[in-house]
């Protein structure tokens, strides 16, 4: 048994070796991929990228960026499609149509949540809110990013706004 011990410890430092290369420096990430960075979340410094092999995209990056005072981390092919993103932001870091639509939609009440996320490729911001001056009625709305509203969800109490 002792015997095979040094051919244990090399294939385990091997192993651990080829684990640890998914980790690259920013500059070896594409200029696609710091571009597509760039896009969905302007102004963002990358912090971190890692590759990983995916049997669909081929090469995938999941890259941690910060953004003003927000850390997110999105994550794309080697050709820049967005897969995934996730950011939580406030209601002046988002473009200003969607703040429009923010505002029009939610009529000045509490803004509990923002988030960027990614839905079928494309950037969305899910935001979670209170309708008007009410508490009771909460409005989570997933909008794009030129202002159009994807999906609109109202709970609690619209029965009694009807009557």
């Amino acid at each position: 048994m002792a015997r095979y011990t040094p051919m244990a410890v090399l294939l385990f430092c091997a192993w651990s070796s080829s684990h640890a290369s998914d980790k690259i420096p920013i500059s070896a990430v594409p200029k696609r991929v710091r571009a597509a960075v760039q896009y969905y979340a302007p102004g963002a410094q990358l912090i971190e990228a890692k590759v990983d092999k995916d049997r669909l995209y081929r090469k995938v990056y999941h890259c941690t960026y910060f953004r003003n005072v927000h850390l997110g981390w999105i994550k794309l092919s080697y050709r820049g499609q967005l897969l995934d993103i996730d950011e939580s932001l406030v209601v002046e870091d988002v473009p200003p149509a969607v703040q429009r639509t923010i505002r029009t939609e939610i009529k000045g009440g509490l803004i509990e949540k923002i988030t960027l996320d990614a839905l079928y490729g494309r950037e969305v911001y899910r935001v979670k809110s209170y309708y008007g001056n009410s508490t009771n009625i909460e409005i989570s709305l997933t909008i794009t990013r030129s202002g159009r509203i994807v999906e609109r969800n109202v709970s609690k109490g619209l029965l009694n706004l009807i009557r």
